[in-house]
């Protein structure tokens, strides 16, 4: 992997991004119901812009250092750090799925990417982590979990890769396009 000057500035400063819509959640008030929503589709635009120009090096770096960041920022329980590493393992998911796909078609790539985001997340957080990690639970906690890994993170990646096909076009310009 070579980091060249050009692919540790995309790739930073989509992760400043990234954290910054995360952090959404502090800055703007919003009930948690709107804000999975908004800061989840705003993440997954992260995700997908950096797959299509930082490539899936710098993807994944975000992949990692974001739900990292969540954890220590307080949005993913502190008794449950290992919902951090299956939402980076989602991430990865996304990312690369889509930095492998765009070429050849676009809308393929951001329907399939959050299709795998949602089955990794959903395999791993509701069907692994939460009954083999954390059996004891409780089952309000357990309940919102279940919603908040399942069936939104799908809607929340589309709503991201719909937003990235919007604002592909313009980096592109303003950029030497995607990353080869």
């Amino acid at each position: 992997m070579k980091f060249t000057t050009k692919f540790l500035a995309r790739t930073a400063v989509l992760l400043g991004l990234t954290v910054l819509f995360q952090s959404l959640r502090q800055i703007v008030p919003m009930p948690p119901s709107i804000a999975i929503y908004i800061v989840g589709s705003l993440v997954n635009l992260s995700l997908i812009i950096a797959a299509i120009f930082a490539g899936w090096e710098g993807g994944t770096i975000i992949s990692i250092i974001a739900p990292l960041i969540a954890f220590l920022q307080g949005h993913i329980r502190g008794d449950m750090p290992f919902l951090a590493v299956a939402i980076a393992i989602g991430n990865i998911s996304i990312v690369v799925t889509v930095y492998l796909l765009y070429k050849k078609n676009k809308f393929l790539a951001i329907g399939a990417g959050a299709l795998v985001k949602f089955i990794v997340l959903y395999l791993s957080i509701i069907r692994l982590v939460l009954p083999v990690i954390y059996p004891n639970i409780p089952d309000q906690i357990k309940a919102v979990l279940s919603v908040n890994y399942s069936w939104i993170q799908l809607v929340t990646a589309l709503i991201g890769g719909i937003l990235a096909l919007l604002v592909v076009p313009v980096l592109d310009k303003a950029l030497d396009g995607p990353k080869e």
